[in-house]
């Protein structure tokens, strides 16, 4: 089967101190499938090297940020000027996330083959990661908890991650990301909002798109994502303010800071468990209180980062 540009579909791609070989790559398999590509640098320290790789790429444009405003604030802006090339959807991709060859015209073409009334409520179409070595029972069933039913191309969600969601325009000019996140969990809150009015959020079935799931480490004997603590901070803290105000299941809530805990401490060692127990705790009082924005304390430099 041959696909060509599917001229309805504008990306939005945020960058932060990328690695410039993967941008690259994501890059040129993304360019072709799209209408334009908006890129938003956070204030990346190699911030020269993603602007000389844009330039290098017909259709692809850049916003330079001075600092990192988080991903909810790039996402705004790489949104608001999609929006202004007027496509059907925008695309919101991380730096690293590789889209297969046709990815975007073939998740439309399962679209059109929905039924016409279920696909009007559509808010969100979402491309399906490749599965990685770290799919352990914990991460599945994790993934199940956001499961609402199943239909024959595409499988309901509650949330999926951002990387690789093709978002209705419409949806992206009435609703936006929650800037005061800053970095994690910004996806569930906004899969949240897309449900909240009214609107589907639905993920092809079919793999189509490469994605890391945080860090790996090749000196180690441990398959699993990973992220440090200053990360695991802000999914915690984030994950507490949203499940709060009922925005995010309670059991994913509890398997989240199972998952991300564990690995922490299975990658810096048991010694680390009560800097792993000082980080969840301030995670976990910061977001009850409602503490958000970005926020950088001394203890949270400690560990593999």
């Amino acid at each position: 089967m041959s696909f060509t540009r599917r001229s309805n579909v504008c990306a939005v791609v945020v960058t932060f101190n990328p690695d410039i070989s993967r941008l690259s790559r994501a890059l040129a398999a993304l360019a072709p499938q799209a209408r334009g590509v908006v890129i938003v640098d956070n204030g990346s320290g190699n911030r020269t090297q993603v602007h000389a790789l844009a330039q290098s790429l017909d259709g692809v444009d850049v916003i330079g940020l001075s600092e990192n405003l988080g991903i909810g604030a790039a996402l705004n802006m790489g949104a608001q000027r999609a929006l202004a090339l007027t496509p059907d959807w925008v695309l919101t991709m991380d730096q690293d996330t590789l889209v297969d060859h046709g990815a975007i015209e073939g998740i439309l073409a399962s679209y059109d083959s929905l039924e016409r009334n279920y696909r009007g409520r559509v808010g969100i179409l979402a491309m399906r990661a490749h599965p990685q070595p770290s799919s352990i029972w914990i991460t599945r069933y994790a993934d199940r908890l956001l499961t609402i039913r199943e239909l024959d191309l595409f499988t309901e969600r509650r949330g999926v991650i951002t990387s690789g969601n093709l978002i209705r325009a419409d949806v992206v000019a009435q609703l936006h990301f929650n800037e005061s996140l800053f970095i994690d969990q910004v996806d569930f809150d906004y899969c949240y909002s897309v449900r909240d009015a009214g609107w589907r959020v639905i993920q092809q079935k079919r793999f189509s798109m490469d994605h890391i799931l945080g860090e790996r480490f090749d000196d180690t004997d441990k398959d699993h994502p990973y992220e440090n603590a200053q990360r695991v901070y802000y999914i915690v803290r984030n994950s507490t303010y949203l499940v709060l105000r009922r925005r995010l299941p309670i059991r994913f809530y509890f398997v989240q800071v199972v998952v991300f805990s564990g690995a922490f401490i299975s990658i810096n060692g048991v010694r680390s468990s009560v800097h792993c127990t000082l980080v969840l705790a301030r995670g976990i009082v910061d977001g009850a209180l409602g503490r958000m924005g970005r926020r950088q304390y001394r203890f949270l430099q400690k560990g593999r980062t």
